[in-house]
């Protein structure tokens, strides 16, 4: 059996003398390597591959094991494994003079002309995209002090450069953080049919790209402080992953005396709440003076306390400090990160300072 070609005719096999011979494993054995030879092939075939090796080898109490060889591959085949072959033919130059398939390099720092558009407020993605495949748009080449125009909106652009439209400078691009002292009882959403929201904040900004920005995170209906708004979705992503570590700075009003070291101690071993375990840093208790409400004459007890937090849940300090026993009446954030509130009035905007802008261009690195 050890003679038998089977690479090269599997069902030679059982025609041969020595089949009648063979034992019943030995017989079961190459029914399955003639399985396994049917199987391979066809396989092999659904691949591109035109050829089949096969090494097999029988036992016989009279017959020496010798391996069947390996019948000499084409040469066209490859002995490395298929995928690597594929993309040898796509990425390598055969001495035939075959054609390289070329890839564009990325380019550091460059975004696409459509998105660099639609950051400076010229519309949405497709409104910009119109305007490039008419070719209206040009950028300003610093080296020669031409306008050279845009050929579609895939061409990479430099994000500062200086644009043009039908020979009209564009405005710039857009600040990479706004600041707003959001005031009560406006929703943190673009967009809302009944209640004031911040996209109808946002439309009252002077900033021409302001159409280019979107909030950073949300504050409660009823929260005051301060909201960034951003121009990037990367840097937005990063100012609120809890994995960034990215503070935020609250005041909250609360009823009731605190006892200071109890409560910082629950803070910070995590508090239970409908949406989980939270930890928060208390930095300072600060007594309210007493004041007489004015329907029940009771006199009202509460106190400031200055917490900070790296997560942005859905009424997360409030739902930590009702669970320790004391309900919040106001809420103000004034920090987010390195970026304050400071003394910006409600309802205002302000533009961010070089040491801001330096902290969110480090949070990007």
């Amino acid at each position: 059996l050890s003679t038998l070609q089977l690479c090269n005719s599997p069902c030679y096999a059982q025609s041969s003398p020595l089949y009648e011979r063979a034992s019943h494993d030995m017989k079961t054995m190459l029914a399955a390597t003639i399985c396994l030879y049917q199987l391979g092939t066809s396989m092999c075939r659904a691949a591109g591959r035109r050829s089949f090796g096969l090494s097999a080898c029988f036992v016989s109490q009279d017959i020496s094991l010798t391996p069947l060889p390996i019948p000499t591959p084409p040469s066209s085949y490859s002995s490395r494994p298929f995928h690597t072959s594929i993309h040898a033919e796509k990425h390598q130059q055969s001495s035939g003079g075959g054609v390289v398939k070329k890839y564009k390099k990325k380019q550091p720092g460059m975004l696409r002309a459509d998105r660099i558009l639609s950051n400076r407020g010229l519309g949405t993605r497709s409104q910009t995209s119109k305007l490039l495949r008419q070719k209206r748009v040009g950028y300003l080449d610093k080296t020669t002090g031409q306008i050279v125009g845009i050929k579609g909106p895939s061409e990479k652009v430099h994000p500062e450069a200086t644009l043009y439209l039908d020979g009209n400078e564009l405005p710039g691009p857009p600040p990479p953080i706004l600041i707003y002292h959001k005031p009560k009882y406006v929703l943190s959403a673009m967009d809302d049919k009944e209640r004031s929201h911040l996209g109808e904040k946002l439309e009252e900004c002077e900033l021409q790209t302001s159409n280019a920005l979107h909030p950073v995170g949300r504050l409660d209906y009823e929260t005051t402080g301060l909201i960034l708004f951003s121009s990037s979705g990367e840097l937005t992503q990063r100012l609120l992953h809890p994995r960034r570590g990215v503070e935020k700075e609250y005041v909250a009003r609360v009823e009731g005396v605190v006892d200071e070291a109890e409560l910082r101690n629950k803070l910070s071993s995590g508090v239970e709440t409908a949406e989980g375990v939270h930890q928060a840093d208390l930095l300072e208790v600060i007594p309210v003076p007493t004041s007489e409400d004015k329907d029940d004459n009771e006199t009202m007890e509460q106190t400031d306390v200055r917490v900070v937090v790296t997560e942005g849940k859905h009424r997360m300090v409030r739902r930590m400090l009702a669970n320790c026993g004391h309900p919040v009446s106001e809420l103000k954030r004034e920090r987010h990160g390195e970026v304050r509130l400071g003394d910006l009035p409600v309802g205002k905007f302000r533009q961010p300072t070089d040491e801001e802008i330096s902290w969110t261009e480090s949070l990007l690195q």
